[in-house]
């Protein structure tokens, strides 16, 4: 070993040989006074092409959307609703009871811009500790997780992600003492990665264009890692505590917030946790809310299923790239009930990012890419079926522009990615004309 090693690493490097998979040999850890054993075995990996002959069957996930298995873990588990707010009056514990109770605010001044008449609410969940709307899943799986006894603190997590769930679970496990490793698809942002660095994870890319279960995919990555290494997939995709951190608290506090008066709920689809959590408790509570859903297209995850094929508008055809992050797939998640939606709307990333900035602009939140498509998607269904001062509706606001700051609030960045910066500036700044240039 190198004479330069420090007598602390020489000890991690002889105690991670008598402790690690037998996987991990010695030459793999000439390089251990500056990186965990773990993480460097992780690098290793995800640089080698899967071979099944020597790492054995390893496959991704069977994801087939809403299936009897999760709805029985989804009603075994649930605690019953979140009560009693942020505890603003004394000192909190930590980061982790910043979790949760997040504001609404009436979206009164871009409604006036964009001559909406219905009462239009945004459920800002940047305010979370992590800054989005996934701070609430990271913090359930993990606490799910440790009452079954799967994880104890020490124990690596293994998360593939787009992003903010990632630096939820990086957040969480910094508090709490897990290593995190998390697989991310190259297009995701720059600010993300340094945030969940900063919180101590290690970073593995995978190409942007994989399909989910290629063996180059970040899903795929996850499996191997966690099958070589002895980590843990909470796996959003498929855990419970995903939709039930929003059924028994993102709801409960929508529909308090609403004082139970709610016409529509709007929300884009990711993993589709946040729709199905939310939807399931809003119709249990609030009886005729109808639940809207919104999908890039690129996605496939909007009903029926000839919606998705291609935007009329702009060409963008199903299974192709688009740049909003954090929303639609190319499977159907399990933690998606597609039939608790009552609508669909598709959008294209051009409205989504001007709706970003008219946000920003007219109302002052720093929210982030997916919450353009959201409210993007939510004006389309407002104007299309002529909603008016009798409607309330409410979108919920997934994260905030921190982790886009080199992205859509980047004028360079946009017109490097082909969009039109007058025709944007346009739809922002001058009334009527966001409707004429998106053809709402």
């Amino acid at each position: 070993m190198p004479a330069v090693m420090s007598r602390f690493g020489g000890v991690a490097c002889r105690m991670a040989r008598r402790t690690l998979s037998p996987a991990l040999k010695p030459a793999q850890f000439v390089r251990c006074f500056s990186t965990d054993p773990v993480i460097a075995r992780a690098r290793e990996l995800q640089k080698l092409t899967y071979d099944e002959k020597k790492e054995g069957e390893i496959r991704a996930p069977n994801y087939v959307g809403w299936d009897e298995e999760i709805d029985t873990d989804f009603k075994k588990l649930t605690t019953g609703p979140a009560k009693g707010g942020r505890p603003y009056s004394k000192i909190c514990d930590s980061a982790l009871d910043l979790i949760g109770f997040t504001p609404m605010v009436r979206m009164s001044r871009l409604s006036k811009f964009l001559d909406v008449d219905a009462d239009w609410l945004g459920k800002v969940e940047l305010f979370n500790a992590g800054g989005s709307v996934k701070d609430r899943i990271a913090k359930r799986m993990v606490e799910e997780a440790e009452k079954s006894g799967r994880i104890k603190p020490g124990d690596i997590l293994i998360e593939a992600t787009s992003g903010n769930t990632g630096v939820g679970l990086c957040l969480v496990s910094a508090i709490k003492g897990y290593k995190q490793i998390i697989c991310l698809p190259q297009k995701m942002s720059g600010e993300k990665v340094n945030t969940m660095k900063c919180l101590g994870a290690e970073i593995l890319r995978t190409p942007t264009e994989a399909a989910w279960d290629a063996e180059d995919s970040h899903i795929f990555l996850s499996a191997r890692l966690a099958k070589d290494l002895g980590g843990h997939v909470l796996d959003q995709y498929k855990n419970a505590g995903n939709p039930l951190a929003h059924y028994d608290g993102t709801a409960e506090e929508i529909a308090e917030q609403c004082d139970g008066k709610l016409d529509y709920m709007i929300m884009s689809t990711g993993t589709g946790g946040t729709m199905t959590g939310v939807a399931k408790k809003l119709k249990e509570l609030i009886p005729g809310v109808q639940v809207v859903g919104v999908d890039p297209y690129g996605s496939i995850l909007a009903e029926p299923a000839e919606v998705n094929e291609k935007s009329t508008r702009t060409g963008q055809e199903k299974l192709s790239a688009y740049h909003v992050e954090g929303i639609g797939y190319d499977f159907i998640p399990t933690v998606l009930d597609r039939e608790i939606v009552d609508h669909w709307v598709k959008t294209d990333d051009d409205e989504a990012f001007a709706m970003c900035r008219a946000l920003v602009r007219h109302e002052g939140l720093l929210i982030g890419g997916s919450c353009g498509s959201t409210v993007a998607g939510a004006y389309r269904f407002i104007k299309e079926n002529k909603l008016g001062k009798d409607k309330r509706c409410a979108v919920l606001l997934a994260d905030s522009a921190r982790n886009y700051m080199s992205k859509f609030m980047d004028d360079g960045w946009l017109e490097q990615s082909g969009f039109d910066l007058a025709k944007i500036n346009a739809a922002v700044n001058e009334k009527g004309a966001y409707d004429k240039l998106f053809k709402v």
